[in-house]
């Protein structure tokens, strides 16, 4: 399931990155004078920086929701485990104060 993400994530990248390339390239090849070209280039580089550092910032905040959330996870596995292990500990020494056990019955 881990890897399914990895994957729609990739496609998503290489189909923004398509996106941003193709429309570098119209930009570029339209008919318009070059100051014309510049001043629009200028304009969307800066409206893209922007729009990335909003997703990068999403994306940041997504991380640390789910960083904390494994961390919950690991201390309630590691809970879940120290209890176990008493109780088996506990299991033993009474087992232990019970004494052997006699084969005969």
């Amino acid at each position: 399931m881990a890897n399914d993400r990895g994957d729609a994530a990739g496609y998503l990248g290489w189909f923004l990155f398509g996106t941003a390339l193709g429309a570098a390239a119209a930009i570029l090849l339209s008919p318009k004078t070059g100051q014309e070209t510049r001043d629009l280039l200028s304009e969307k580089s800066e409206e893209w920086a922007r729009r990335a550092q909003e997703l990068a910032g999403e994306a940041q905040g997504r991380a640390g929701q789910w960083l904390d959330k494994s961390r919950e996870l690991f201390e309630e596995q590691t809970q879940r485990l120290m209890s176990a292990f008493e109780a088996g500990k506990d299991a033993m020494r009474e087992e232990t104060r019970k004494g052997p056990l006699d084969p005969r019955g």
